[in-house]
């Protein structure tokens, strides 16, 4: 695992993962931090934590715990959730959901084996009511909401992060995303969908397949199926990914987006995801505000081309 943390960083994770550890009982063994984006994800002997913070990331895992019933429930291969311990595990601001660690080979799978899982929880019709509606745009506007309440070290930080990368001030910024958060409300609204509305994955992407599982189902909803397949295809054009990986998984799946009326549309919306995803959660982590300061400088420049790098 190589994202950098500063020690501040570091310690405030370490004191919220020892918390959840000692709720449960997982106070054994060394706890490795395997990638941290949204949530910190740890591998703690043959289970693997979960670990987040605020009223945002209780509402995620609530609708993981349920999503994941679901899910199992008809069958789809997942990752399953600790059993033993109540779901989803809560002290104080810090929330946490706890799995059972399935080793999985080294490297990226195929993506055409995205496929199989994910035809398999499309198939599914009844959607519990507490699942959300797919709303990219409302939770972009959230995310930049969050910023002006961020506490004063960290809102600092974003201050002087956003001078210096993109020589604006944060409040420009903020202003400048949610102008583009307008105008695709406004083409979302007018959209039509050639593939049926129903229960969809949110982040679909092979790093979200282990073993052939499925996993992390924070942005499981109700909504257009297409968007379930825009992370390959924006992988290939924004990530500088090979082409024929996608071209394979669609021809698994049985539709290809990219020939699509609405995959223009589809393609925005996922690059405003991806550069509104840790906007409010950059204090600490030198890497990834590098990253997402080439990101958004491409993006409010209106650089297509621009090849992305992924968080580390």
């Amino acid at each position: 695992m190589s994202t950098t943390l500063t020690a501040e960083a570091a310690d405030h994770l370490a004191r919220g993962l020892a918390s959840i550890r000692q709720h449960t009982g997982l106070t054994s063994g060394d706890a490795e931090l395997m990638r941290y984006t949204i949530n910190a994800v740890y591998r703690i002997g043959d289970r693997v934590l979960r670990l987040s913070h605020g009223a945002a990331a209780r509402r995620r895992a609530d609708r993981v715990v349920l999503g994941a019933a679901l899910l199992h429930r008809h069958g789809v291969p997942i990752v399953q959730l600790a059993a033993d311990i109540d779901q989803p595990v809560v002290v104080g601001d810090w929330v946490a959901t706890v799995w059972h660690y399935l080793p999985h080979p080294p490297g990226r799978p195929a993506a055409a084996e995205l496929a199989g899982p994910l035809a398999r929880l499309h198939a599914i019709t009844d959607v519990p009511a507490a699942l959300p509606r797919w709303s990219p745009i409302g939770t972009a506007r959230r995310r930049l909401a969050t910023i002006e309440a961020l506490p004063g070290t960290e809102l600092d930080f974003t201050r002087a992060w956003a001078q210096r990368e993109l020589q604006l001030p944060l409040d420009d910024l903020t202003a400048a995303l949610l102008a583009r958060c307008d105008k695709l409300d406004a083409r979302i609204a007018e959209a039509r969908w050639e593939l049926p509305v129903g229960l969809i994955h949110g982040d679909a992407h092979v790093g979200n397949l282990l073993a052939g599982r499925l996993c992390d189902f924070d942005s499981l909803a109700v909504g257009p199926r297409e968007w379930d397949l825009v992370p390959l295809a924006h992988s290939a054009a924004r990530f500088g990914d090979a082409v024929q990986p996608y071209q394979q998984f669609a021809a698994a799946y049985g539709y290809d987006l990219t020939t699509s009326q609405s995959w223009p549309l589809l393609r925005d919306v996922r690059d405003l995801q991806l550069v509104t995803s840790v906007l409010d959660k950059l204090t600490g982590r030198p890497e990834v505000a590098q990253t997402l300061g080439h990101r958004l400088r491409t993006y409010l420049s209106g650089d297509r081309n621009a090849v992305w790098t992924r968080y580390r």
